[in-house]
């Protein structure tokens, strides 16, 4: 009998791509970005996001979590990344982003810290 399922070694002229699927999932990409942070330090910051989600306007990036995770972020909120609302650096990094996705969280003794969606960030005081 003829075999329809796909093979690795497509002789019989099946269509559509042969081989393994792509290595890179979503869920392979986020198990590798949380890979080597600590599991109880990213409960926390899990848990202090949602203790605090009436102050944020949007959901977080992975990026925004891992850094709150790193500095020891606490009390969790939205911040508008745009220079007519709120301080913004005098020079911000080259390609920093601007728009109203920034998350801003107190980091230990040291102050405030506001990160952008890809994690880069400036401290407020």
């Amino acid at each position: 009998m003829f075999d329809n399922r796909k093979r690795t070694t497509a002789w019989d002229g099946i269509p559509g791509p042969t081989g393994f699927p792509d290595p890179w999932s979503r869920t392979d990409r986020v198990r590798a970005a949380v890979r080597g942070l600590p599991p109880r330090a990213t409960a926390r910051a899990v848990l202090e996001l949602a203790r605090h989600h009436r102050r944020l306007r949007y959901r977080p990036t992975l990026a925004q979590v891992q850094a709150m995770v790193r500095f020891g972020g606490r009390e969790p909120c939205s911040y508008v990344l745009d220079p007519a609302v709120n301080f913004m650096p005098e020079v911000p990094p080259i390609g920093f982003p601007s728009g109203p996705n920034g998350l801003s969280f107190i980091h230990g003794e040291r102050g405030e810290m506001v990160v952008a969606p890809d994690g880069t960030g400036f401290a407020l005081t």
